[in-house]
């Protein structure tokens, strides 16, 4: 239990701080058009993270590649679940990675519109981009470590990365792009690449 809770402790406050840190017009006020608006966008992020996996499926060859949504898979409901008959082994790395890797050029697109408009789909829009696959580790590592219908299971298990290692690196992704955030000037990016057979985790400068 304490293994549990000291990493569902530290996702709360991760995410909690964020909102915080967010600056929402009328202090915490929302009406029906920041409702529509953060629902808008967490759709949008959630069609395209799994778009991410459709496109990986399709390039490397996947049989049947398929997207869902708010559908159940052995009694658990998924809001957004990719599947597929066959993939080949050296590409199931890219295939898990595929929908963080889509994820980041979102946030890039509201990060980009909101320093030009700060409306709240745009923020909401970062706000899942930097958080949701945070809260996605900390959920596959300490709660469902071994369901493989996780993308950060699979990742541990292509990779052999310890739920450690991996947690601190998903963190270090996140606490950069929420630095990019407040620092419009910020000259690096964290970026995440893949082809068919190997995914990077990078990092962008720019002189």
């Amino acid at each position: 239990m304490r293994r549990i809770l000291r990493p569902t402790m530290m996702g709360t406050g991760f995410v909690l701080s964020m909102l915080l840190m967010l600056p929402l017009p009328g202090a915490l006020a929302f009406d029906s058009k920041d409702i529509a608006s953060i629902g808008a966008a967490y759709t949008t992020h959630l069609f395209f993270h799994e778009m991410g996996h459709q496109v990986v499926a399709e390039k490397v060859g996947a049989d049947s590649p398929k997207m869902h949504f708010f559908t159940t898979k052995d009694g658990k409901l998924y809001p957004g679940l990719s599947s597929y008959k066959n993939i080949p082994k050296e590409s199931k790395l890219p295939y898990a990675v595929g929908g963080d890797r889509m994820t980041g050029y979102t946030f890039e697109y509201a990060l980009q519109s909101y320093h030009r408009n700060p409306t709240t789909y745009n923020k909401a829009l970062m706000f899942f981009g930097c958080a949701d696959f945070f809260a996605y580790t900390l959920l596959a590592n300490y709660v469902h470590p071994d369901n493989d219908m996780y993308d950060p299971n699979l990742i541990r298990e292509e990779t052999g990365l310890s739920k450690e290692l991996l947690l601190s690196l998903v963190m270090a992704k996140s606490l950069m792009n929420t630095y990019r955030i407040f620092n419009e000037n910020a000259n690096f990016t964290p970026i995440i690449r893949v082809d068919n057979d190997s995914a990077a985790f990078m990092i962008r400068f720019e002189f």
